[in-house]
């Protein structure tokens, strides 16, 4: 007989900053580190306090760099001097978009994530001669791959369920429903425009869920 033998199957693979396909929803093991992966100039080297993104930053200007609707995310240049911004498809999606062009003016909420400064919030969007104020981005020869559809907010449907888990810090979590579907995923950005601070294990939810071509996600959410 083998004595300390490891009886564990395979760890499973995590939630990483560019979503998998579909949604996966295991519990972080350890304290996630992310990696946004800007193409350049967006000072996410390191350094950055660990801090989970606060929604009540006052509000800042910035112009979108790029955004990739098919991988969820993208860059902003703040007007501020701060640099640039991490900016996720959930903070899009909770302001009634799901893509924005380069250029195109936002006023944002800013906060401190793990790699650097993050959108947690969109408070105004300006696409009005986007494409003459796109700032210059080098190129990768990486050719721009047109935006996924945006999910219909008309679809959505009410569902409940209780916290699975949610981390401040990666910013994102997941509800367990009880319709018996597929767990729904939940970003930070919609907290504060649901009027909530923070969630915890356990706690009983409602939210609006629509389903995207990565699984479910929640547009709203409140506290049972």
């Amino acid at each position: 007989m083998s004595k300390g033998r490891d009886f564990r199957g395979p760890k499973k693979r995590g939630f990483d900053d560019d979503g998998p396909s579909p949604y996966d929803s295991p519990r972080p093991s350890r304290t996630p580190r992310p990696s946004f992966g800007a193409p350049s100039g967006g000072g996410f080297g390191g350094g950055a306090p660990d801090l989970a993104p606060s929604p009540s930053s006052p509000p800042v200007d910035a112009i979108v760099k790029w955004f990739k609707g098919d991988k969820g995310f993208g860059f902003v240049e703040l007007s501020n001097g701060a640099g640039d911004a991490f900016l996720h498809i959930g903070a899009l999606q909770a302001a009634g978009y799901e893509s924005v062009p380069p250029g195109a003016k936002l006023k944002v909420n800013v906060g401190n994530g793990m790699k650097g400064a993050q959108v947690t919030r969109v408070l105004e969007v300006d696409t009005a001669g986007a494409a003459e104020r796109a700032p210059q981005r080098p190129s990768f020869g990486d050719s721009p791959r047109p935006p996924r559809r945006a999910p219909d907010p008309s679809s959505a449907v009410s569902v409940t369920g209780t916290v699975k888990w949610f981390d401040d810090n990666k910013g994102f979590g997941f509800v367990q429903s009880n319709d018996g579907g597929k767990d729904v995923f939940v970003h930070i950005s919609i907290l504060g425009s649901s009027g909530v601070q923070h969630l915890a294990e356990g706690q009983a939810v409602t939210m609006r869920v629509v389903d995207t071509p990565k699984g479910r996600e929640a547009l709203s959410i409140s506290l049972d």
